[in-house]
Order: structure tokens, then sequence, then C-alpha cells
């Protein structure tokens, strides 16, 4: 399996294997068409597009193993130099174990640093303890809490 950036082609695949990752979460549930389809044209633009990107982990035969996107920005422009943000990963439940979770949020990271960015960040769910494990094993530290207030429509 090696990492690489996504090919336009691949942009239906990715979505697909993001489609999953919904499916996943504790309150999750399918994509609708068109948002699979909003997300795959996204996914496949990261294939040429300057400031966003999305790396994927392939099995030699092709088969996506796993994905993660993100972007560089100035954010909102309080931190020094550049902003990397790490969006989304995900590796398929088969592939899991294997290292091509830690491979691809080096990968991202690794690029993001190269596209010049002085702080790389990933948000993540309150709650989501083996995700803040995982981040936090590649070097990664708390250091911000979002709160939020829903209200009825």
């Amino acid at each position: 399996m090696h990492i690489r950036r996504i090919c336009e082609s691949e942009g239906d695949a990715a979505g697909t294997l993001w489609d999953h990752m919904c499916r996943e979460t504790g309150d999750g549930r399918p994509l609708t068409e068109r948002a699979r389809r909003d997300v795959s044209r996204m996914l496949a633009a990261s294939a040429w597009h300057r400031d966003a990107f999305c790396l994927v982990a392939v099995h030699p035969g092709g088969r996506l193993a796993g994905f993660v996107n993100g972007r560089i920005s100035t954010g909102d422009g309080l931190l020094p130099g550049l902003l990397g943000e790490i969006e989304a990963l995900y590796v398929v439940p088969g592939d899991r174990g294997q290292g091509a979770g830690r491979a691809l949020a080096r990968a991202a990271t690794d690029w993001l640093v190269a596209q010049g960015a002085r702080t790389v960040r990933y948000l993540s769910c309150a709650g989501a303890h083996d995700d803040h494990r995982f981040w936090r094993s590649l070097g990664f530290e708390a250091d911000m809490v979002c709160l939020s207030l829903y209200r009825e429509p």
C-alpha cells in the first residue's frame, strides 16, 4: 500500500468512502445522493487545487484503503504563518490496524508543513476519545475547546 495525492478520476471512489465514514459515526447516516456528488467533486478537485489536498492510501491493485483531506490557509490571521487543517481521515474497516491511518496522517502533516504551515490543526468531537488518542500519539495536543448552542429552527 502506498500514499499519494488523489487522481481526479478517483473522486467518486473517495466520495463513497466519505459516505461510509458518515455511516460509521454514532449518530451518522448515509449522505444524500446530492451530498455524495458534492463531496466527490470536492475530493476530485483536490487533485489539482493549490490550497486543498486529498491523499489516498492505495493497494497495489488500485483499490483505495483510505483517505485524508484538508487545506492550508491564513486561518483567521491571528496565528503567525499559515494554518494547516486536516478535515477528515478514514480507513476502510478491513484495512485498519495495518498502519494506513498513521501513514495518511503523517503524509498530510508533511504536505501541510511543506506548503508552509506553522500550525497543523485537526478538529474532533469532544467525546471521540479514540480519535484524540490517535492524534495525540502523532504529537498533536489539545489546545482548544469549542462549545455550541443549538437552537430550534
